[in-house]
């Protein structure tokens, strides 16, 4: 076996890491600090039943809790949730800081809006021939 196909046979034997598929979503994110009160703007880039990716213009450390608001396609009412930053890095094209927060208390059903729309979103790619985020 060659090491390129070694290689590609250990990556395929690595397990998917996250619970739930994201989809690429452009939209803002207001988002506050765990005590904070003053909200502040972002925008996400990808959006799943268990997280999203936040871009902001400051650098937040791991861990960091925010309460974040943001609107859900198709819904007539913003989403709010709570999430943990699980990773964080400085994009340099976008010129921003991007945070990988997993949900940590969302209302039920505000989840299942989450995973419908991933779901449609999911299946609209297809049709179009779009890759999906992951």
């Amino acid at each position: 076996m060659s090491e390129q196909n070694e290689i590609a046979s250990k990556n395929a034997e690595i397990p998917y890491r996250r619970r739930y598929v994201r989809v690429s979503v452009a939209t803002e994110i207001s988002y506050t600090r765990d005590g904070n009160d003053v909200p502040k703007a972002g925008s996400s880039s990808d959006l799943g039943g268990g997280g999203v990716r936040l871009a902001t213009d400051e650098d937040l450390p791991l861990g960091t809790v925010l309460m974040l608001r943001f609107p859900i396609p198709g819904l007539d009412r913003d989403v709010v949730v709570r999430g943990r930053i699980v990773l964080s890095f400085y994009n340099a094209e976008d010129k921003r800081f991007m945070h990988g927060i997993a949900f940590t208390s969302i209302d039920p059903r505000d989840q299942e809006e989450i995973i419908r729309y991933v779901a449609a979103e999911v299946q609209r790619q297809a049709v179009d021939d779009e890759p999906v985020s992951g």
